[in-house]
């Protein structure tokens, strides 16, 4: 009997302790949803992704410049200075790309790597255009501008993912939601 009434006052209190314990979760679940829902992030946070955005749009800006550049001197510089200007441009590109690559690889930045990888990609596209320059000499400044708006889009929509990236890894550092379901 007496071993009942213990075993009684146990399950009460385990039972006590478990509707204490899920209104303490429930309440903890409404708290964090409320939290993510808001969607408002801290100033810090806010900086750090436009930070990020406005790097990438400004390294659009600069490729579109350099393409843009590109396409005046086809039209205004002498084609044997012009090609000349090509080789240079398409080495310097390649030198700053092998720094870029060296840079990201001391300091294990996977940013600087990207950025690298898209200057190497410029740097192909420069080495390609003597020679598309060469063939498609009248519709050369076409293909340059085309190449410009890929840049510029690819561009765009890598700052519009990082954005949304960052934004949606910030709100799960915050969301304690499944360590609470855990335990």
């Amino acid at each position: 009997m007496k071993s009942d009434k213990k075993n009684n006052n146990v399950a009460k209190k385990q039972a006590r302790n478990t509707s204490i314990n899920e209104a303490e979760l429930k309440e903890n679940i409404k708290n964090m949803e409320e939290m993510v829902n808001k969607k408002d992030l801290p100033k810090e946070e806010k900086n750090k992704i436009n930070k990020r955005v406005f790097e990438n749009i400004l390294i659009a800006d600069l490729i579109m410049a350099f393409l843009y550049l590109i396409t005046l001197g086809s039209l205004n510089i002498e084609t044997s200075v012009f090609i000349t200007d090509l080789k240079v441009f398409s080495i310097g590109l390649i030198i700053f790309t092998i720094i870029l690559f060296e840079y990201s690889y001391k300091k294990e930045n996977a940013n600087v790597c990207i950025h690298g990888i898209e200057c190497l990609v410029l740097a192909i596209f420069t080495l390609f255009s003597i020679y598309l320059y060469s063939i498609y000499f009248r519709d050369f400044h076409l293909i340059v501008a085309s190449i410009s708006y890929l840049f510029s889009i690819y561009y765009v929509a890598k700052a519009i993912i990082l954005q949304v990236k960052m934004q949606k890894k910030y709100f799960e550092s915050i969301n304690d939601i499944n360590e609470i379901i855990k335990k």
